[in-house]
């Protein structure tokens, strides 16, 4: 599978910097996003990074950069707050790891396809609705968030009254319904109660439950419902292995994600296998490849470097950060931001 870069409005600069800021699993991610099995499918025919069954090549950092720029800095996002830090380079840290750890294999078709791909707040803001209407949630959401189909079916949750969740039910065959508050995606009707079972065709993750089929669609990510001792899960078909097990097959990491293995083509970004210790290099189950040492005697300019624990700064429109001892500039205007603030979120873009 292969997808169309951005062109012409790159940040610049080295790899980026180590330790997370926020513990976000990729399965975390599309229980937040919330996405229906049809936008997955949506998604998956450009989503910016190649994730095939047992198989990942990790982001580009940069595409991870742009995404960041405008998911910290643009305003009534239809996505819940909080899905990632409010700094660029928090987001930036977390997303570029999360994407290159064997769990990317379900990471969220839908952010991959709104965030990476979008070149404006506008752009990101239209993806993510899904064809909702903009002020669909006038008058809702005023003390808490209340869920909601809308007119087209659409499984919508409003907050302040503005839209942070969309999840598109008729997209891919299934309905909204509100249950107990709830607004969810169902494939049908049942009649009887039962625990969540993996579908006869191996591609779903089936419940029944209040009368109505739920499901979670692994083919959407190109993954199969395997059975477990904590229940159904999606899987590779890769062979099985211990979890938490990991290992090195030259610049691939090899590890085990719901109990078969995902294979990260490290060195596909520059990058080597981070083997089964995290350390201040990690990049997910990758490892940034230190820079050669400078020669003695050479220009002291001959192989930058710059001290990792040392704050963002706001230089004009670009923002300045250190990505593991190598220094990186952003320019806000690639992705259509006008400047660089520096506020009690932390180093951004902004408007």
């Amino acid at each position: 599978m292969s997808h169309p870069r951005r062109t012409g409005r790159r940040g610049g600069g080295a790899v980026a910097p180590c330790a997370l800021a926020l513990a976000l699993t990729a399965t975390a991610l599309v229980a937040i996003v919330g996405v229906s099995a049809a936008d997955e499918r949506e998604g998956s025919r450009d989503a910016g990074v190649v994730a095939t069954p047992a198989h990942v090549m990790p982001a580009d950092l940069e595409d991870v950069e742009h995404m960041c720029a405008l998911l910290t800095a643009c305003e009534r996002l239809p996505l819940p707050s909080g899905i990632v830090p409010h700094d660029f380079v928090g987001c930036t840290r977390t997303l570029y790891a999360e994407l290159a750890s064997p769990s990317a294999v379900s990471f969220s078709l839908t952010l991959r396809d709104c965030g990476l791909r979008a070149s404006s707040c506008g752009e990101l803001r239209s993806c993510a609705l899904r064809g909702a209407k903009v002020d669909v949630c006038t008058g809702r959401g005023k003390a808490g968030p209340v869920d909601m189909c809308d007119g087209d079916g659409r499984a919508i949750t409003c907050s302040g009254e503005r839209v942070s969740l969309v999840r598109d039910c008729p997209r891919g065959g299934e309905q909204c319904v509100v249950r107990e508050g709830h607004a969810v995606c169902a494939l049908g009707s049942c009649e009887k109660e039962t625990a969540p079972a993996c579908s006869l065709s191996g591609t779903r993750v089936l419940e029944c439950k209040k009368g109505k089929l739920l499901s979670l669609d692994c083919g959407a990510f190109g993954l199969r419902c395997t059975s477990s001792a904590d229940g159904p899960k999606c899987a590779t078909q890769a062979p099985a292995c211990r979890e938490g097990a990991t290992r090195c097959d030259g610049a691939t990491a090899v590890g085990c994600w719901h109990g078969h293995e995902v294979r990260v083509d490290c060195g596909a970004r520059g990058l080597a296998c981070g083997g089964s210790t995290s350390t201040s290099t990690s990049v997910g189950a990758c490892a940034v490849i230190p820079p050669p040492a400078r020669p003695a005697g050479a220009d002291a300019g001959a192989s930058p470097s710059c001290d990792p624990s040392a704050p963002p700064r706001c230089d004009g429109a670009s923002l300045r950060w250190c990505a593991w001892g190598q220094p990186r500039s952003y320019l806000c205007k690639s992705v259509g931001l006008q400047r660089c603030v520096s506020d009690d979120k932390g180093a951004r873009c902004a408007p």
